[in-house]
């Protein structure tokens, strides 16, 4: 177990040193005073909070100076972490900061000046609570400080926008929010707030507990951007109208099954934008650049673009795809979207992993293996792979450009020993790592 804090000493687990520290220092709920969270974080340098992603946007506020625990020590281990999109809205999830109740604890009774300097139409909080308290009860409040010097007050209320997180009974629902993500026994809820003043920068923003039975926490928060400043739309995920065709029966093992691993169709609009689609690369069974290829679907990975473009909070990584084959050599039929990188710039790559425990990464480079899915006659050709087909759809044909697919043919330096599973990764760049499909080959003439 990580070090750090559960949410509940009445779980029976034990603080890390750093906060037992604290706890002892800290007196009971009523005399406890306000802790700057950076200060507690400091002091606790033991959590192991990941790293904040390259997809994050400034929407997504950054609050790793103020966690109070990770979230595996809070019993929220299972939680999707990183940069994840629930409910209609984009969170960065990586840790947690949870208030006092009405019981002597180690959290603090509030955390001061939580850095935003942002302005936005809607505030979009991920959060919960430990413990019961009466219905309409305000827990706590998220305290608003603006660059113009006034402040404003969005209150926690219990079965309105917060509840306990932590219990088999999930009813009643809550009349204000929704519950962005559960397991067994476990809630989270997405509550979204007009912002008092929309037009304003809010500079900071303190999170204060009111110490009822029910102590607040929150995950994450992210602040809209006006509607007319927007670009884009959230999305919990890439809304695939057209389901995925069967798996041709004539496809061999040589043809890696990609069936569980793909994002989308290739007949959809992707990324939420129409006639955004591969609706016109031939599909099933068939050669490309004179490989047979099993062409269903596609997986697109993050850059650091994708998020602002399409709404979507797209995976950083797809792991464990399986293989199980010998080969002197992978095939890739692939691209890249959302902005075009520099040429030589490593946008991603594919780690194989071997039956003997070794592995080998062939890097996906911009301009030498890897090209966006728009042509840009500027970006020219790539250097060392081939592209074997180009088409178009409703978006290209408006602006007299065509689609393509890249063809890369990774050399295999272990050819005699089973590749057992591929990671398909992206370096978070500013072109997004897109896959249609994977061949394996026995011999090169």
């Amino acid at each position: 177990m990580k070090p750090g804090y559960l949410l509940l000493l009445s779980l029976g687990l034990s603080l890390s040193p750093a906060l037992e520290a604290h706890s002892q220092q800290g007196g009971d709920s009523q005399t406890r005073p306000a802790v700057a969270a950076k200060s507690l974080y400091q002091a606790s340098n033991s959590l192991q909070i990941p790293l904040r992603s390259k997809q994050a946007m400034p929407d997504l506020m950054d609050l790793s100076s103020y966690y109070t625990s990770s979230l595996s020590d809070c019993n929220l281990g299972s939680l999707p972490q990183g940069v994840r999109a629930f409910s209609r809205a984009a969170f960065d999830i990586r840790g947690m900061i949870q208030l006092a109740g009405i019981e002597p604890s180690a959290h603090p009774n509030t955390v001061n000046g939580i850095a935003i300097h942002y302005k936005g139409e809607k505030l979009d909080f991920l959060q919960g609570a430990v413990g019961r308290a009466g219905e309409d009860t305000v827990i706590g409040n998220y305290v608003l400080h603006y660059a113009n010097g006034e402040t404003r007050k969005i209150p926690l209320i219990y079965g309105r926008n917060t509840k306990n997180s932590f219990s088999k009974n999930f009813k009643p629902v809550l009349t204000d929010a929704a519950t962005a993500w559960s397991s067994e026994a476990i809630q989270v809820f997405k509550y979204t707030a007009n912002n008092p003043l929309p037009d304003i920068k809010i500079v900071t923003m303190d999170f204060v507990s009111n110490n009822t039975p029910a102590a607040p926490f929150l995950i994450a928060m992210t602040v809209e951007p006006a509607q007319a400043d927007r670009t884009y739309e959230w999305f919990d995920s890439i809304r695939a109208w057209n389901p995925i065709a069967p798996r041709d029966t004539m496809a061999g093992p040589d043809q890696v099954d990609l069936t569980n691993y793909y994002g989308t169709s290739l007949n959809d609009d992707w990324f939420n934008h129409p006639g955004h689609d591969f609706h016109d690369v031939p599909q099933g069974l068939k050669p490309f650049g004179g490989v047979l290829f099993d062409v269903r679907g596609l997986i697109v990975l993050a850059g650091t673009r994708s998020l602002a473009v399409s709404g979507l909070a797209l995976p950083e990584s797809v792991l464990g795809i399986p293989v199980g084959r010998k080969g002197t050599a992978v095939d890739f039929l692939q691209a890249a979207a959302f902005v075009g990188s520099t040429p030589g710039l490593k946008i991603g790559a594919y780690v194989m992993h071997y039956e003997n425990g070794e592995t080998r990464t062939a890097d996906l480079i911009y301009g030498e293996n890897e090209l966006d899915w728009w042509v840009n006659p500027a970006e020219g050709h790539v250097t060392k792979a081939d592209e074997v087909w180009s088409g178009s759809n409703t978006a290209t044909r408006s602006r007299g450009m065509k689609t393509r697919l890249i063809k890369f043919t990774w050399i295999n330096p272990l050819p005699d020993v089973p590749i057992t599973a591929i990671d398909f990764v992206s370096y978070l760049t500013t072109s997004s790592p897109m896959l249609v499909a994977i061949t394996v080959e026995h011999s090169r003439q």
